[in-house]
C-alpha cells in the first residue's frame, strides 16, 4: 500500500524533505509519495485536518511559520514538544494525532558529526520562532552550560524565556552583550533572503562555532560574515535538516536510515 506525507511551510518552494525522505524510502524499497503543501497556505489547521482524513496518509512535517500552529493541534504532545512548546512532526496514533519535535535531536546530531562539543559550552541562539524553540530542550539535554536568546523584537524572546526557564532549571536568559559565546546559532530566516542577524563583530568573533540552520546551495550571508571576521568552524543546516528527517521518519515507519549517504546525494 502506497503511503504518504506531506511538509507544510510558506514559504514551501526551496524545501528539500520530499527528496530527503524520497531518499529514505528508497533504502527501504518503501513505496512512499511525500509533497509539499500549496505555496502560501495560509489556513493551516483546515490543510492538516483535509490531509489527514486521507487513510494513506501517514505524517507531516511542519516548517516555519507553523511549528507552534502545529503544537495546538495535536491532540497528544511528546516530551521534546511540551519542553519546547513546538511541533515539527504529526502522525497518527492510537487514532489521535500525535504531535512531536525532532529538531533539536537533529541539531545535536548535527553538531557531534562536525566534532563539535557541546558539553559545557555558552551558547547565543539568535532567533525567537518555533525552530528556536525546538532546539533549547536538546541542547540542554546535551550539556551546554548556559543558552541567551537574542531577536529583533526582544519581547518574543522574552516570551520563550519566561516559559521555558519557569519549568525547568535551565541558565535560560536573554542576550547580554557582556557575555561571550562558545556557539552562535542562527535560526532565523534570514538567510533565505541574503541577510544577516545583528550581531556585533565583537561578539561573533569571540566565538569557536557559528551555525546556520538554513541551507543554501552556497555559503549563506551569515556564515559568509562570520569566515570573514575569524570563525573556522563555520556549519550550515544540512545535517540538521536531515537528522531531524530522519528523526521523523522513524517515528512514522520505525526504519532508521542511513544519514551520511542522504547528505553526500544533496551536496553532490
Amino acid at each position: 500500500m502506497r503511503r504518504i506525507c506531506r511538509v507544510f511551510g510558506n514559504p514551501i518552494a526551496q524545501s528539500k524533505s520530499p527528496l530527503i525522505h524520497s531518499l529514505f524510502a528508497k533504502q527501504f524499497d518503501l513505496d512512499l509519495g511525500y509533497d509539499k503543501c500549496a505555496d502560501g497556505i495560509t489556513d493551516i489547521e483546515n490543510a492538516f485536518t483535509d490531509f489527514f482524513k486521507n487513510e494513506a496518509a501517514v505524517g507531516a512535517n511542519i516548517t516555519l511559520p507553523f511549528k507552534q500552529r502545529a503544537f495546538d493541534f495535536a491532540d497528544t504532545l511528546s516530551s521534546h514538544a511540551l519542553r519546547s512548546g513546538a511541533v515539527n512532526t504529526l502522525f497518527k496514533k492510537d487514532g489521535q494525532l500525535f504531535g512531536d519535535n525532532t529538531d533539536g535531536r537533529g541539531l545535536v546530531w548535527d553538531f557531534k558529526r562536525n566534532g563539535v562539543t557541546l558539553k559545557g559550552a555558552k551558547v547565543l541562539l539568535v532567533g525567537a520562532g518555533g525552530a528556536a524553540k525546538g532546539c533549547i530542550p536538546a541542547l540542554f539535554d546535551a550539556g551546554i552550560s548556559l543558552l541567551h536568546i537574542s531577536n529583533r523584537t526582544t519581547a518574543k524572546a522574552k516570551v520563550i524565556v519566561d516559559q521555558l526557564a519557569a519549568n525547568s532549571d535551565w541558565n535560560l536568559s536573554l542576550f547580554k552583550d557582556t557575555e561571550t559565546y562558545d556557539v552562535i546559532i542562527n535560526a532565523t530566516s534570514l538567510s533565505l533572503h541574503g541577510q544577516i542577524p545583528s550581531i556585533s563583530t565583537d561578539i561573533l568573533s569571540a566565538a569557536n562555532v557559528c551555525y546556520d540552520m538554513v541551507y543554501l546551495d552556497e555559503p549563506t550571508a551569515f556564515l559568509q560574515h562570520a569566515r570573514k571576521v575569524g570563525i573556522t568552524t563555520t556549519i550550515d543546516g544540512i545535517g540538521m535538516l536531515v537528522g531531524q528527517a530522519a528523526e521523523s521518519f522513524k517515528l512514522w515507519f520505525d526504519l532508521s536510515p542511513d544519514l551520511t549517504s542522504v547528505i553526500n546525494t544533496i551536496k553532490s
